[in-house]
């Protein structure tokens, strides 16, 4: 357990000498959001609660509004302080405990008109806003056509709507994806920090979402989707699109992460969010919980990752640099990708250096040996699948069902193909995507801005970013105590199970299916003769 002793140690030190540029006051970026009041949207998200914690840890801004969406039985001020209990802010609770009294949560919902803010709140918050921040947006993969886009897309219009009311902006920061425009048609291809043609106007696909019933809509707009994995991607880049014809007078930019993992640094190296469980962190999750046994995936693709304290650095940098680019009448709107291409790391690497012994982290709450069977192949998944997770879970289920206890393994493999289905498309394909602009930022910034917002992902360990992220999801998702070495035995103690009844297992069902088909032609004998 050298290696978490050491994480923990170094982690330790980083945060002494940030905290010493912190109060150096030899910050540019720093100096922009003095007093500023904050305007965030998907604060309650992954990215968004690290921004929050990273722009109130380094900076003096006067005010932050968070918009939160309405909740039955829960005040605004319950969700925001729900929120604020992660373990995210664990450290700035400790060092700035005040940091609390200038958070106000703000009653709404970006799917809704006007953000569902109410007129009198509304007015306030035009007043007094000078930054926003759009993070919210609907990432559920196998969203409806109607609801991704009045959540993605009119929910960005209705942004602009309220930035335009905002009596003193000074920087608008959209938050999208790198994948927004990674089509089918651009696999292996490039995708440029610009902007490129959406298929269909933003407001008429608008108005058909408004106005359309959704079996009729669906038929409408699934030929023009038909380039694109899943409505989040296209709604995405449709909304990139409204931007463009709608924001030419704003101070606005936008920032395109990739696969958006762990932190590697702040506030916590390996901090994530326990709802990215079902997203790519579920990956690592299964497997290391001895749960899922088998994935689909190519090794010779790139994996784009980029932790989330890089994308938030960006995110508050790319606000100061758009800020000065429009006072001095550079009204060009920015794109910013956050992703890996300057430091290339393919999926092989990550299966290698996540299953080497040496990077091996004891998982206490495993149900068997953490071992995994990848392939390209679906078809050759299906059979793997039913060989390592659904027939085992037929047998475990049953043995659940006779001790009357809930079965809960086959829906759970039910539960893993379908996020299979949604990520496979990313897992056997790549791109290139450029970061020019925001290499260009990075280039732009002091020595202490480097520093405090480091957005340069060349300057990532890769290697140990992957065991960072393992590292992370034990911690924050299994809630682990990974000190317990004792684990490590239980691993050993499991592989010899395995080694033990797998080959008796498959056996058995070799015998099962060889009985099976002598008896189907037995009987197909007797009825043909």
């Amino acid at each position: 357990m050298n290696s978490v002793i050491s994480i923990e140690e170094q982690a330790l030190e980083k945060r002494k000498i940030l905290n010493e540029a912190i109060l150096s006051g030899d910050s540019q970026v720093q100096k922009f959001y003095d007093d500023a009041v904050v305007f965030v949207t998907g604060g309650s998200g992954f990215i968004g609660k690290q921004l929050i914690e990273k722009l109130m840890r380094s900076t003096n801004i006067r005010k932050m509004y968070v918009l939160v969406r309405p909740k039955k039985g829960k005040s605004v001020s319950e969700r925001v302080n729900k929120i604020l209990e992660n373990p995210v802010f664990t450290i700035l609770r400790n060092e700035k405990p005040s940091f609390v009294d200038k958070i106000v949560g703000i009653e709404g919902d970006v799917s809704e008109i006007n953000l569902g803010i109410d007129e009198e709140t509304w007015n306030t918050l035009t007043n007094e806003v000078n930054v926003i921040i759009h993070a919210a947006a609907t990432i559920n993969f196998a969203e409806t056509i109607k609801t991704a886009t009045l959540t993605n897309i009119r929910g960005t219009r209705e942004m602009l709507k309220f930035a335009e009311s905002c009596a003193n902006i000074k920087s608008i920061v959209h938050v999208s994806t790198a994948y927004a425009n990674a089509t089918r048609s651009r696999v292996k291809g490039e995708v440029k920090e610009d902007f490129y043609d959406s298929p269909i106007p933003p407001d008429a696909l608008i108005k058909l979402a408004e106005s359309v019933p959704e079996d009729t809509l669906n038929g409408l707009i699934t030929p023009l989707t038909q380039d694109w994995p899943n409505t989040y991607t296209f709604t995405k880049t449709v909304t990139e699109d409204l931007i463009r014809r709608q924001a030419r007078d704003l101070p606005i930019c936008i920032v395109r992460p990739a696969v958006v993992i762990p932190a590697f640094e702040e506030p916590s190296p390996g901090w994530v969010d326990t709802k990215n469980a079902l997203g790519p962190s579920g990956m690592i999750l299964g497997p290391y919980m001895g749960v899922t046994h088998t994935y689909i995936a190519n090794d010779a693709i790139s994996l784009d990752i980029t932790p989330v304290d890089l994308v938030n650095n960006a995110i508050i940098a790319a606000a100061w640099e758009t800020n000065e680019r429009f006072t001095k009448g550079d009204k060009k709107i920015n794109i910013y990708a956050i992703s890996g291409k300057r430091n290339p790391f393919k999926w092989k690497q990550l299966r290698d250096v996540t299953y080497k012994s040496q990077f091996k982290l004891p998982a206490n709450e495993a149900i068997w040996y953490r071992f995994v069977v990848q392939t390209r192949y679906k078809f050759i998944y299906v059979i793997l699948s039913w060989l390592l997770h659904y027939i085992p879970a037929l047998i475990v289920d049953s043995l659940c069902v006779l001790m009357e206890k809930k079965p809960r393994l086959f829906k759970m493999y039910r539960l893993v193909d379908t996020l299979t289905s949604v990520f496979v498309y990313f897992t056997t394909n790549d791109w290139v995507f450029h970061d020019g602009n925001t290499l260009s930022l990075y280039n732009k910034m002091s020595a202490t801005d480097k520093l405090l917002y480091n957005c340069d992902m060349s300057s990532v360990d890769m290697k140990k970013m992957v065991f960072l992220w393992c590292y992370g999801v034990l911690k924050y998702i299994a809630k682990e105590e990974i000190s317990n070495t004792h684990t490590l035995k239980k691993q050993f103690w499991f592989k010899i199970a395995h080694y033990t009844i797998f080959p008796l297992y498959i056996y058995t069902l070799y015998k099962v299916a060889y009985i099976a088909v002598a008896f189907i032609y037995h009987i197909l004998t007797m009825i043909c003769a």
